[in-house]
């Protein structure tokens, strides 16, 4: 590191005391401590010098340094910035503290400064790898991703054979969804670092995103054989084979883990994923509890009592989101249980939810949740009191106490209710600006582009037996709610239809409306994202594309939480083709009269 690198200058026309043997002592133990890596000892040690030479400047900057390793990123910055100043602008003897410097203005979220600093230092030194290395993880924090990959390409080749600055731009391209790429570029860092561990777990992930499952269970494999001890890497493992369903091997990593360190939230909280796959749901509700101990900003009224499960009659009940949209309409099933059995329910939910769930559950208050700002600081707060109610509950801690078996899941067919007027409206431009049906509601992925979701996605460029139904009769309505624009453009043209939109619809907010319009379609298409589980809340016939295995189908292979939608799944390590033409033959169904969706309460269907 940089750190044992940075030379000692220490001369007279610069220090304002004159240093004592001693100083000297301690100044030459502290550089002996940063090149072993005793970053706490050299601190103390500069501590000590600093008392009596406090203006010099290589200590400064030495004693900043070792803050930065020890993670104080504020002092870092505090202290190099005056070290530095005394040193004046970089030089080819003060790129190492620049460097570091950089670092500490990254850890506190400078990043415009940080940029300006590592550049100053690669225009003095345009081959110091490692500066390249900091600019692109200056670059990704500042979501510069493509200026990211860039300088990591720089650093990696300046460095063909270290192992970090190709992991480095194997982790970035694999963000921006360039596995193949990505791949090339971890095998040969793995080629370098047969046995690092995070060469393995990036590979490994990368192996599964590309669908080779083998390869990436052998990757996890490895990382538990060499840290057979380490609870996180058994945790790793058993959490990719939960997703190939190899429940027997996932168990016994999972129980591994467990056993290891069983106060660790995020591992108690994966194990729960694969209780719930199981179908032991009373054990794995119980561990997904562990959640919010996994990220403490969302318990949001921590200084009301929470609930246990216990009597509601004499009580005023919160129950506040704390998840994704999809999850949150998900979970509203539950709240007319609640609203039954407490003396008054208080729902807060995502703003853009309010209308339809007051629509929903007259007999509750629904309120909109504080802005994100203002969640992030009650979320911290350690005694936050909600002011009109008795006691609070976050939305998916209700489930261990109504959904404890299958047979608890309700046999209904709609939990929210659309705007009727809204309704009527809709209707009647469908029939006036598309003429008749049936009409077909489509989303093909999430807002969130990741790799790890794209495994969980189709491409609309991969619909063409589904969209080609249009040639008889079918009329598609989009529903998917980001920029979209270009694939939708494109689709028309290779497949020669329409796909039908409204430029007044604001599909990313105005849920009124989209449900309004969603009640009006013969079926709804789409991934596992926010439109099937509103689709699936309204009673909307509904099939979810998606890979089998998701906790939230509770281990029946579907989403027992609505009974108007029908899950078409493969397998991870399957292929989408054969999904999309089961998906097409229920459009052909519909367009015969007949209903695409089959009877799926408690039933299992993967192709």
């Amino acid at each position: 590191m940089s750190a044992r690198h940075h030379r000692s200058r220490v001369s007279s026309n610069r220090p304002a005391t004159v240093p004592t043997a001693t100083t000297q002592q301690q100044f030459k133990a502290a550089l002996n401590a940063i090149a072993t890596d005793d970053f706490a000892g050299a601190a103390r040690l500069l501590d000590s010098v600093l008392l009596v030479m406090p203006q010099n400047p290589d200590a400064r900057c030495l004693r900043g340094i070792c803050a930065n390793h020890l993670g104080d990123h504020e002092r870092a910055v505090r202290e190099l910035r005056r070290g530095l100043r005394s040193l004046g602008p970089v030089a080819p003897d003060t790129c190492d503290a620049y460097n570091e410097f950089a670092i500490a203005l990254r850890g506190i979220e400078q990043f415009d400064e940080a940029e300006h600093v590592l550049r100053d230092v690669l225009a003095v030194a345009p081959d110091y790898a490692e500066a390249w290395h900091n600019l692109a993880l200056v670059l990704q924090s500042a979501n510069r991703l493509d200026e990211a990959v860039g300088a990591a390409r720089r650093a990696s080749g300046l460095q063909p054979e270290n192992a970090g600055a190709l992991l480095l731009l194997g982790k970035m391209l694999r963000t921006q969804g360039r596995l193949l790429t990505a791949r090339s570029v971890l095998e040969r860092a793995h080629a370098i670092e047969a046995d690092d561990v995070s060469v393995l777990t990036t590979l490994g992930n990368t192996y599964f995103y590309l669908g080779e499952i083998d390869a990436a269970l052998a990757c996890f494999r490895r990382t538990t054989e060499l840290h057979p001890d380490e609870p996180v890497f058994h945790s790793n493992y058993a959490t990719m084979l939960t997703h190939c369903r190899r429940y027997e091997d996932a168990t016994r990593e999972h129980d591994r883990a467990f056993e290891l360190a069983p106060r660790n939230s995020d591992i108690v909280v994966r194990r729960a994923a694969l209780l719930l796959n199981l179908g032991r749901l009373r054990e794995g509700w119980e561990a997904y509890e562990h959640r919010l101990e996994a990220n403490p900003r969302s318990r949001r009224w921590t200084g009301t009592p929470h609930w246990n499960g216990g009597d509601l009659t004499d009580k005023t009940l919160c129950v506040y989101r704390e998840q994704g949209i999809g999850d949150e309409i998900m979970f509203a099933g539950c709240y007319d249980e609640l609203a039954d059995r407490a003396r008054h329910l208080v729902v807060e939910c995502d703003p853009r939810l309010e209308g339809l769930l007051r629509r929903s559950f007259p007999n509750t208050t629904v309120v909109a949740q504080l802005d994100d700002q203002d969640s992030d600081s009650v979320g911290t707060s350690p005694a936050r009191v909600h002011p009109d109610v008795d006691i609070a509950c976050a939305a998916g801690s209700v489930l261990q106490y109504l959904r404890t078996d299958l047979a608890s899941f309700p046999d209904r067919r709609a939990t929210l209710v659309a705007d009727p007027d809204a309704v009527t409206t809709w209707r009647n431009r469908l029939e006036r600006e598309v003429g008749p049906g049936p009409y077909i509601g489509i989303s093909w992925r999430s807002m969130i582009r990741t790799a790890e979701r794209r495994l969980e996605y189709t491409r609309l460029d991969e619909w063409g037996p589904i969209l080609r139904h249009a040639d008889a009769g079918a009329q598609f309505v989009l529903l998917q709610y980001d920029q979209c624009e270009r694939e939708v453009a494109e689709a028309e043209r290779r497949f020669g239809i329409r796909i039908h939109r409204w430029h007044d619809l604001d599909l990313m907010n105005d849920f009124d409306n989209v449900a309004a319009l969603i009640t009006n379609l013969d079926l709804v298409i789409a991934p596992r994202n926010a439109v099937a589980m509103l689709s699936g809340a309204l009673g909307a016939p509904t099939l979810a594309i998606g890979n089998v295995g998701d906790w939230a189908e509770c281990g029946t292979g579907q989403l027992p939480w609505f009974t108007s939608l029908e899950c078409v799944n493969r397998r991870v390590d399957g292929a989408w083709t054969p999904v999309l033409t089961e998906v097409a033959t229920r459009v052909t169904r519909l367009l015969a009269g007949e209903s695409p969706v089959y009877d799926q309460t408690r039933r299992k269907a993967t192709v």
